[in-house]
């Protein structure tokens, strides 16, 4: 089942990312080459074969207006029981308010369909096999904090071996 995302695509952290999941085989990997390592803003969004010019022109007028900005991924943690893990972006109000903004245009789309009270931003990273968040941690903790800045929001459909990016929004450009 295919849905599609807004994320924010965090080159910085590409590596770490894209060699973790090329290992394990994801089939979530982009088909089309682009970045691995995201914040995710909201999902699931607008479904594919609803998408039209609106909707894009509502994102492109969205992010125009949204100044780029600088954060650091400063930590390694992981949600609660078997949940994913995933490095910490500080400060995460930025991405919460990129998220609150969309759920003012598109009040249909909650974040994560509304499942969670909490809203976590968050850059998952596989696990490999057998590994724990312990080793991760380990693997990853000296490259810390990881200074990144965010320019650019993407729209993409989510789909086994068929994740591409469908449109890219970048930050600020009404921005006087």
């Amino acid at each position: 089942m295919s849905h599609t995302a807004v994320r924010v695509p965090v080159r910085e952290a590409e590596t770490i990312v894209r060699r973790r999941a090329l290992a394990n085989g994801d089939p979530l990997q982009p088909q089309d080459g682009s970045l691995m390592a995201h914040i995710t803003v909201l999902s699931p969004f607008v479904a594919e074969d609803q998408l039209d010019d609106g909707v894009i022109a509502e994102l492109e007028r969205y992010f125009a207006d949204e100044g780029q900005f600088g954060y650091e991924l400063t930590g390694v943690s992981r949600f609660p029981g078997e949940g994913p893990a995933y490095l910490v972006p500080e400060p995460g109000s930025l991405f919460r308010e990129l998220t609150q903004g969309l759920c003012r245009i598109f009040r249909q789309f909650p974040p994560y369909g509304g499942r969670f009270d909490d809203l976590v931003p968050h850059l998952s990273v596989p696990l490999l096999a057998g590994e724990t968040v312990d080793d991760l941690r380990a693997d990853v903790e000296h490259r810390l904090p990881l200074e990144a800045t965010a320019f650019t929001a993407t729209l993409v459909r989510v789909a086994e071996h068929d994740t591409r990016t469908i449109a890219s929004f970048p930050f600020g450009s009404t921005a006087a």
